[in-house]
């Protein structure tokens, strides 16, 4: 699935497994695989416990190249191979035959510094142990053939001037078998340990399980794809630990280690398989809320993000999923459990962002609220009030109504749903210029109109509530040509001066997140054909370049003339970081949209 000579290789990807905190990954800078423990959420230059690896025969260093699919990663030589896979607890298994591995570490800046490692040393044990501070611990267990260590100390640095851990063949086998254990306090090594293809087995059982229970089969011709994106969704499920009380689903496994919070709702919209793992999800950043009913922009292992919010996207991931499943699957004390906490929720945009008009109207302060990081619309300013806002609010006064008719509230549950008819009434005739959406700045009264995809978010409200001239209206300009290229739909229509293709989020590129909601919104309206088509210029794009957000549909900037500058590597707002953020959205338009 990913290797060498694959369609797809782990620069932009990595390998991992659910539960895991191991991630293996191609290095951008140069041909390399390398290793590392993702706790700390560091991108990975920042990190102090990255080993990179290379194959020896008879102590030289020989090239190699890589297979890596569901269960396991392959390094092949001319002289042999060496073998990696995972359990779901702390456990990274390695299996070398005919050749040996070395593990150099290679953290920290400047490049190649091993200030991060505090120490490495053999325990009582016959193991060795290396302490990486504040990222944590490892332990070096060899289970046959040779094993060396090489950590000469620096006085002068006050630090190992190289940490090198070689493992080598038997003279009698040719094998090697070893286990390595991450960990934060103390840890001895197991009393036995199963055998590698046990590991590997159970690995791929896992994953098998996850797809099945969780996630609907893809539309024909579409399973290399779905296969690609549902292991990137399971293998970047967390462990449990430190702050992740359970599983999350971070970002990447390389660069962007966090749990976002609208990307927890993400990637429960394709689990239309069982609606209960989808609402999991749509719940977890609600162990986190402050009293003022504020969720919290993300989750590590170590922090709780609570100085910034992200929109309140678990209103369109609840609507999305009982509009596609029902609520047969949710439970009375489930809903009891939950309501207050919507209510909550709710109240903090209503209070905290309240816009002064009445109609319960809320605005954003700033970009990330939103999520639209540089959305032209926000040309002129804050405080601002979009339509993507008004229908999140729509849809989570819709979700408390569905919560509070489960429990019995049923007067609760109508004052929702008349509030939310009111907003709804409020945007078609305040946000909406009979021919398209547009942003109102709170101070001023002025109307913002730009040329931004996100000015068609607010279709994801469905035929149930918008006008079908609207719908029809709104359609018909989306997929004209400055909107839909080859690729998919570009956020910024190519007929703005502002639109661009170089270093940005959603000011042009083909975003893949967007694109989806865009199809989602069509489907939901009723479209058949539009949102297909959408879909399937985004799935061919992203099936030839990658699982990443965003793309530049050409090579040349249609408004100037002049060249597309890309930068060459991941960098926070690139594409190349947001792995599992496009793989969910992959999975909504294979296994919702698209098929017949």
């Amino acid at each position: 699935m990913f290797g060498t000579y694959e369609k797809h290789n782990l620069r932009r990807a990595a390998f991992g497994r659910e539960h895991s905190f191991w991630a293996l990954y191609e290095d951008f800078r140069e041909p390399i695989l390398g290793v590392t423990v993702n706790k700390d959420a560091a991108f990975i230059e920042h990190r102090s416990n990255v080993f990179l690896l290379y194959t020896t025969y008879n102590g030289k260093v020989i090239p190699y190249t890589y297979y890596a699919d569901i269960s396991f990663l392959r390094i092949q030589t001319e002289k042999g191979t060496v073998e990696f896979c995972m359990n779901d607890l702390d456990q990274l298994r390695i299996r070398g035959n005919g050749i040996g591995l070395r593990m150099v570490l290679h953290a920290e800046e400047p490049y190649g510094s091993c200030v991060g490692c505090r120490g490495i040393y053999p325990t009582p044990d016959n193991v060795w142990e290396a302490d990486f501070g504040t990222a944590g611990k490892m332990l070096f267990v060899p289970l046959s053939g040779g094993f060396n260590v090489i950590n000469p100390w620096n006085v002068e640095k006050s630090e190992y001037d190289r940490v090198w851990i070689d493992f080598v063949p038997s003279a009698q086998t040719g094998t090697f078998d070893a286990a390595i254990h991450e960990y934060m306090d103390f840890r001895a090594k197991d009393a036995s340990y199963p055998t590698f293809d046990s590991v590997r087995g159970e690995s791929q059982a896992a994953y098998d399980n996850y797809v099945k229970k969780n996630i609907r089969p893809p539309a024909k011709g579409w399973e290399d794809l779905y296969k690609y994106a549902t292991y990137t969704t399971w293998s970047h499920r967390t462990g449990v630990g430190g702050k992740l009380v359970e599983p999350y689903v971070r970002m990447h496994l390389i660069w962007a280690c966090y749990c976002m919070s609208w990307q927890q709702s993400y990637n429960s919209l394709p689990m239309l398989g069982d609606p209960n793992e989808a609402w999991r999800l749509q719940k977890l950043m609600f162990r986190y809320q402050q009293e003022n009913g504020q969720l919290p922009s993300s989750v590590s292992y170590y922090s709780v993000g609570v100085g910034g919010m992200q929109p309140a996207f678990q209103a369109l991931a609840f609507d999305w999923i009982c509009s596609q499943c029902g609520t047969d699957w949710l439970s009375r004390e489930e809903a009891v459990l939950m309501y207050p906490k919507f209510v909550d929720w709710l109240n903090f945009w209503l209070v905290k962002r309240n816009a002064g008009h009445g109609d319960d109207r809320v605005f954003i302060y700033g970009p990330h609220e939103s999520g639209w990081d540089d959305l032209s619309l926000y040309n002129k300013g804050f405080p601002l009030e979009t339509p993507d806002l008004f229908a999140y609010m729509i849809m989570l006064m819709d979700a408390c109504a569905t919560l509070a008719d489960k429990i019995g509230k049923a007067d609760e549950a109508a004052d929702w749903r008349r509030r939310s008819k009111r907003l709804l009434d409020t945007l078609l005739t305040e946000l909406y210029d009979g021919e398209q959406f547009v942003g109102h700045l709170t101070a001023t009264g002025e109307k913002v109109s730009c040329l931004s995809l996100a000015m068609y978010q607010a279709l994801t409200l469905g035929k149930e509530r918008l006008p079908r001239d609207l719908i029809d209206k709104l359609t018909e300009r989306v997929m004209k040509p400055d909107f839909l290229t080859r690729i998919g739909l570009v956020t910024e229509s190519t007929d703005s001066p502002l639109c661009h293709f170089g270093y940005n989020f959603v000011l042009g590129r083909v975003i893949t997140p967007c694109n989806m909601l865009t199809a989602m919104g069509l489907y939901r309206c009723g479209k058949v054909d539009e949102p297909r088509e959408i879909c399937r210029r985004v799935c061919n794009n992203v099936y030839d370049t990658g699982l990443i957000l965003g793309f530049a549909p050409y090579d040349i900037e249609p408004a100037t003339g002049e060249e597309v500058v890309t930068w060459p590597n991941p960098t926070g707002s690139d594409g190349w970081a947001w792995t599992t953020w496009a793989a969910s959205s992959v999975l909504v338009m294979l296994t919702a949209i698209m098929p017949e």
